[in-house]
């Protein structure tokens, strides 16, 4: 008999969880019969699960941060599996969008009894996201942060990132095309997410509105000093960034970005890789099936 599911653990999410809650949760998913997969390097997640999809496993559990979601969703999307989360990053942004709650004990509750729906998912190039993607400072800031590796605190990585990316302060130049839209920029803040943010509600915290709509929503910044990037930040912590001038959003449901480098860095659902130039973007609606928790 194949397990109930499988869970990809990742010990060196943000939240760290401590050796004996490790324990717990393993000793959890045992009677449970769900089989725990430590994620490593060494380990090609997508081939895990298209291995035990032929053994007919069908849930699939991400234990970790955004960046887990995104190794584990690249296998699922667009099959007849379906992903759950146990939230134990740093942000849990996806997490927090589905309603998943943050006690791991109750997410996987959730993963194993809760209801089954449908989101939309997008892609750029040849990997899928949930989140969104953003080119300029941010990956720079991923980049900086991790210099300090795992094992440094944390709020001193990011305030160490802050300071260094901001004095370097890098920019894109982008050259976007969409159905409505083409248009050559400079920028040092280009975002595209997988459904809009509620940008009335405070920085990072920021939720989706939706998870269904079906298109993507485009965010940048036009080039701007210092001092104002500055103002930026504080009206983006403050849930005020529409009032930034240069400030633009509009939807989409596919775009094209191009570049004069022939690579960009680009960060993916909180992770930063190297994609080839152009970027081809695209929403693909209703393409992965989540655990949710089941309505009161």
């Amino acid at each position: 008999m194949p397990a109930k599911a499988t869970l990809f653990l990742n010990r060196n999410s943000g939240a760290k969880l401590p050796p004996g809650e490790i324990d717990s949760l393993r000793e959890e998913a045992a009677r449970a019969e769900v089989e725990v997969v430590d994620l490593s390097k060494e380990i090609d997640c997508a081939h895990e699960i298209r291995e035990r999809v032929c053994r007919g496993v069908k849930v699939f559990i991400a234990a970790g941060g955004d960046g887990t979601v995104h190794h584990v969703l690249q296998a699922v999307v667009q099959s007849e599996a379906t992903l759950a989360v146990l939230p134990l990053g740093t942000y849990n942004h996806f997490a927090r969008d589905l309603g998943i709650p943050l006690d791991w004990r109750e997410a996987l509750d959730v993963a194993l009894n809760g209801a089954s729906r449908q989101v939309d998912t997008a892609r750029i190039n040849d990997r899928f996201f949930v989140n969104n993607v953003s080119i300029g400072l941010y990956p720079e800031l991923v980049l900086k942060r991790e210099e300090h590796g795992r094992d440094y605190p944390r709020w001193k990585a990011r305030l160490f990132a802050l300071y260094t990316t901001l004095r370097k302060y890098p920019h894109v130049t982008l050259h976007v095309e969409t159905a409505h839209h083409n248009e050559l920029l400079r920028t040092h803040v280009f975002m595209i997410s997988n459904n809009r943010y509620d940008l009335e509600r405070v920085g990072i915290e920021a939720p989706r509105e939706t998870l269904t709509e079906g298109k993507l929503s485009v965010y940048w910044l036009q080039h701007t000093s210092r001092l104002r990037m500055t103002r930026f930040l504080m009206r983006y912590a403050t849930g005020r960034v529409r009032t930034i001038p240069g400030f633009t959003s509009f939807k989409t449901l596919r775009m094209r970005v191009q570049a004069p480098r022939r690579q960009l860095k680009v960060g993916i659902d909180g992770e930063v890789f190297t994609l080839d130039t152009p970027l081809v973007v695209t929403a693909v609606p209703q393409s992965l099936m989540v655990k949710v928790p089941c309505e009161t």
